[in-house]
């Protein structure tokens, strides 16, 4: 706790001090617990004035004061969500992705996730003028693709170098650098006005070199991009969408029998189950609000259109917490 010093009222002198020094009155905190009769002692001051040294720490070093309708005001008027212009997105979530959290996007390779944020920022822009920042950390950003999803969207070259001119591109290929890209734009040293998403296109491509039962740079690393990640999507209303692996494996279940009934018992044929889990460890497992798990249907209509089936977990509302849609890829992007 910080020491008493002079600057907090003139009446604290370099005697004074001393003198509460004396009789352990050594920090702001002392000050405050000590009974202000007895203070007042020590000082030969009257408690007219030790109120005041009082009330001029509570004054420089208290939280403003905040009424409850004024915070009530700021809640309802408050942009909660932010306009996926998915419509079957926008509707099973109220509105879109929460703003203020970390959403995630999960799947197996080649399941559309990529896809699927070049289109989240392609209608971020489109619906709400706003800026994108996308952070590309595997060199696979595709503004081909962009182009190609607007032109088929019928839209004219000016709008399309409008979206394109607002999706802010960032290669990042590692953790350190992504830590202070963000620590930048959260000191304002990188500014972006209008900023309402940041994508980061793929996470576990930054911490895979990190991971092991050993290795405590990753969760540092880890704990520090979910920190920084929340500050700035709460002080600046964004969403931050992070995208994540699922990896499966099979795994035989055979249940064990006791030694005195194998002999009356025929052995049962092991069965074979499938397993899966999202990438970068329990601890990760429970900081994003929102999981977008994605995985491509087998029968997909098409050359150039595939079915994907997203199931949503939502932990902000543990009701109803698991809700799944199917989408379609093709030339129009997500849809």
């Amino acid at each position: 706790m910080e020491s008493l010093h002079s600057n907090i009222n003139a009446k604290l002198t370099t005697n004074n001090i001393k003198k509460l020094a004396k009789n352990r009155i050594t920090t702001i905190r002392d000050f405050l617990e000590e009974d202000v009769e007895r203070v007042a002692n020590i000082l030969q001051l009257g408690l007219p004035c030790i109120l005041e040294i009082r009330n001029n720490i509570f004054e420089h070093y208290s939280a403003p004061l905040l009424l409850g309708p004024s915070l009530l005001e700021n809640y309802s008027t408050k942009q909660k969500f932010l306009k996926t212009g998915i419509i079957s997105i926008d509707t099973i979530l109220d509105g879109g992705l929460p703003i203020g959290f970390i959403t995630e996007i999960c799947g197996l390779a080649g399941s559309g996730k990529t896809q699927l944020c070049l289109q989240l920022s392609i209608n971020t822009v489109k619906y709400s003028q706003k800026v994108v920042l996308y952070i590309d950390t595997k060199g696979d950003f595709s503004a081909n693709r962009i182009q190609e999803i607007i032109e088929a969207q019928g839209l004219s070259h000016r709008e399309m170098a409008i979206i394109m001119l607002k999706i802010k591109v960032a290669n990042v290929f590692s953790m350190p650098d992504l830590l202070h890209l963000l620590e930048k734009i959260k000191t304002k040293e990188i500014v972006l006005d209008n900023l309402s998403l940041i994508i980061i296109d793929s996470l576990p491509s930054l911490m895979l070199q990190h991971f092991g039962d050993n290795n405590k740079i990753g969760l540092t690393f880890l704990n520090q991009f979910v920190n920084l990640s929340r500050e700035i999507s709460k002080e600046m209303e964004l969403c931050v969408v992070c995208v994540n692996i699922e990896t499966r494996w099979v795994d035989i279940d055979q249940t064990d029998l006791d030694d005195d009934y194998n002999t009356n018992l025929t052995v049962q044929e092991p069965s074979f189950l499938e397993k899966k889990n999202r990438c970068l460890g329990k601890y990760w497992c429970n900081i994003p609000v929102l999981v977008l798990t994605l995985e491509r249907s087998l029968i997909d209509k098409g050359k150039d259109s595939s079915n994907i089936t997203v199931s949503l977990q939502n932990f902000n509302n543990l009701s109803d917490n698991s809700k799944t849609i199917f989408l379609s890829i093709n030339m129009l992007g997500v849809t």
